[in-house]
């Protein structure tokens, strides 16, 4: 069959009869371009060569795809009106393009809500987590090395008020955790006994330098030698403009000195009072002032309102500076962070918005709280995220708080 086609191949043009039998000698490898195949088709006149050439194309290659198209686009190698010729190709170009993976199909989505007064646009977040803001928390320490000698505090009542006893005296309660303490409260002390003998000092030394500078006989003594050398200068300037020569001008000039020297002497008591002393005064006060500040300081005050949540130390312990003894939270507001995508939300979109905070107790029951954006951290993180801060007000069941720090999971949704 193989050399009846290669006859029949004497029947093809010059140009596709040469190339088709090389190609079935194995001489010939088949052309990369189209106008080739298009060449073989249109100049062979035999079935036969037709299946040579086919079976002498790898059929991984992509030209016997070709093939494969432009056979089933004729009508049929021979056609009853033309038989043993191969019907003209379509000469019209075509593009081949690379067969892709099917791409899944979309879920179907919900049309979207257009907003409204009725819908208005909102930003919805499932990964929020409740923290406290840095101002509601307060970790007091050890200013210094020193013994902490009590952490006893006055009893206050709901409103913050002393509770004193039957004779007006404070009553003193150990500081425990768990307690409501409030602003200035003081709620614990270390050793300052060192400092309130100093502080005695401090006074003692004060009332001297203020009694010094309220003295008054120095200068009263100065006036008075004042007025007795003006006195007698007079007295020698009258006598000789009398009588001539009473006095000799040595005494004179002797009388005038004297006369000038007390009123420097006066002088003198004056800036001694108005000055030196008094700036003694200022400097002990000032000495006064910093050994209150340093009793202060070995106080444990607390700065905000709040629960006492940890205590790190105990009556009588010698604590080092910066040792940690009290931690106190404010958890009557608290903020919820949420991680918006860059991609979807600019800062201007979300800063000062209001927002609805919704947290899943552990008895399973859902509270909503109503808040607000203070703040949107401008650094973005991994993930093309940015940090969304929402201040939520805290509520109470009895002695308890519903939103507690450090909850996750929590669902934000913000008014845009």
């Amino acid at each position: 069959m193989l050399s009846r086609g290669l006859q029949s191949s004497k029947n093809c043009s010059p140009r596709g009869g040469c190339f088709i039998a090389s190609l079935l000698r194995g001489r010939q490898k088949l052309p990369l371009s189209i106008k080739g195949i298009m060449t073989i088709i249109a100049d062979c006149q035999s079935p036969l060569l037709f299946t040579h050439c086919l079976h002498r194309i790898p059929m991984g290659s992509i030209y016997a795809l070709i093939f494969c198209s432009l056979l089933l686009q004729s009508d049929g190698i021979v056609t009853p009106q033309q038989p043993g010729r191969i019907p003209a190709v379509p000469t019209t170009p075509f593009v081949l393009t690379p067969q892709t993976a099917p791409t899944p199909a979309a879920p179907i989505a919900e049309p979207p809500v257009a907003p409204s007064a009725t819908h208005p646009r909102q930003a919805r977040f499932t990964n929020g987590l409740s923290m406290l803001p840095r101002r509601n928390h307060v970790v007091l320490s050890a200013t210094e090395r020193a013994v902490l000698m009590s952490l006893t505090t006055e009893r206050r009542d709901a409103a913050g008020n002393i509770v004193r006893d039957g004779d007006g005296n404070p009553i003193t309660v150990p500081v425990t955790e768990g307690m409501n303490v409030f602003q200035g409260q003081i709620l614990g002390k270390f050793d300052d006994r060192e400092l309130h003998s100093i502080l005695q000092i401090n006074q003692a030394q004060l009332e001297v330098a203020k009694a010094e500078r309220d003295k008054k006989i120095e200068l009263e003594h100065a006036a008075h030698g004042v007025q007795i050398a003006h006195a007698e200068y007079n007295a020698m300037i009258d006598a000789n403009s009398r009588h001539a020569n009473v006095f000799a001008a040595m005494e004179v000039l002797r009388a005038n000195f004297v006369l000038l020297q007390a009123r420097a002497y006066l002088d003198l008591q004056k800036y001694n009072i108005d000055e030196v002393r008094t700036r003694e005064v200022i400097v002990r006060e000032s000495e006064l002032d910093r050994t209150k500040v340093q009793i202060e300081l070995r106080q444990l005050v607390a700065p905000i309102d709040g629960m006492v949540v940890r205590i790190n130390a105990a009556e009588g312990e010698w604590l080092r500076e910066g040792h940690e003894v009290l931690e106190i939270m404010q958890l009557d507001a608290l903020w919820v962070r949420v991680h918006a995508s860059v991609n979807e939300y600019a800062i201007s979109d979300l800063d000062g918005r209001q927002a609805v905070v919704r947290a899943t107790l552990p008895d399973g029951r859902t509270e909503i709280f109503q808040g607000k954006v203070v703040f949107c951290n401008p650094r973005v993180e991994v993930g093309d995220t940015f940090d969304v801060y929402i201040e939520v007000q805290n509520r109470r069941t009895g002695n308890f708080w519903l939103l507690q720090p450090g909850r996750g999971n929590v669902e934000v949704v913000i008014q845009l």
